[in-house]
C-alpha cells in the first residue's frame, strides 16, 4: 500500500468522522435545553422543600439547604442559553462572541502548519479540528454538570474546581483555531 493511499483512507475515515459533527451537535444541545428545564424544575421544587423545612423550625446551618437549589438553577439557565454562555466565555478569553471555523486555521497558525499545506493534509486538519471543538463542547458541558454536583455534600463538595477547569479547557478546545494561532504567535514570536 502505497503511503497516498493510506492517507486517502485516513482522510476518508476522519472526514466521515467529522461529517456525523453536526447532527449530534445538535442533538447535544437539544437535550441540555431539556436538562437544563428539568433542573429548573428541580430546583424550584428544592426552594420549595427548602422553604417547607425552615418554616418548621428545622432548617440546618442558616440556609445551607437553600445553596443547592440555587446553584441548580443557576447551571439550569446555562444549560438552556448553551450559546449564550458559550459566548460570553468566549468574548471573556478571545474578544469574540463565535468559534473560528476548523478550516480558518491556516489562515491563524501558517507557519506552525506550513508542512502540511497540501490538499489530503489539510482536509485531515480541518476534519481533526472539527473533532476536537466537537469535544471541546461535551467538556464544556460536563464542566457545567460537575459544577453543579459541586453544591452537594458529600464527595462531590471538591468538583466546582474540576468542573470550571472543563469549562475553560471546553471553550479553549472550541476555539481551538485561534488558541493555536496565539500559541504559534507566542513562540514565533
Amino acid at each position: 500500500m502505497e503511503t497516498g493511499e493510506a492517507l486517502n483512507g485516513l482522510a476518508g475515515l476522519v472526514g466521515r468522522f467529522a461529517d456525523l459533527i453536526p447532527p449530534f451537535q445538535a442533538m447535544i444541545v437539544a437535550a441540555c435545553f431539556l436538562l437544563g428545564i428539568i433542573m429548573a424544575i428541580n430546583s424550584i421544587r428544592g426552594f420549595a422543600r427548602a422553604s417547607e423545612t425552615n418554616a418548621a423550625g428545622q432548617g440546618s446551618l442558616a440556609g445551607a439547604s437553600v445553596w443547592q437549589p440555587t446553584v441548580t438553577l443557576i447551571i439550569a439557565v446555562l444549560l438552556v442559553s448553551l450559546s449564550s454562555a458559550i459566548s460570553a466565555f468566549l468574548v471573556s478569553l478571545f474578544q469574540q462572541e463565535e468559534t473560528v471555523a476548523a478550516s480558518e486555521i491556516f489562515a491563524y497558525a501558517p507557519e506552525m502548519l506550513q508542512p502540511l499545506d497540501h490538499e489530503q493534509s489539510r482536509t485531515v486538519v480541518i476534519a481533526l479540528l472539527r473533532i476536537v471543538q466537537f469535544i471541546g463542547l461535551i467538556g464544556f458541558i460536563r464542566g457545567l454538570f460537575l459544577m453543579n454536583k459541586s453544591a452537594y455534600r458529600g464527595p462531590y463538595s471538591g468538583l466546582f474546581g474540576q468542573g470550571f477547569t472543563h469549562v475553560i479547557g471546553g471553550v479553549l478546545a472550541m476555539n481551538i483555531v485561534q488558541f493555536l494561532g496565539m500559541i504559534e504567535a507566542l513562540v514565533i514570536e
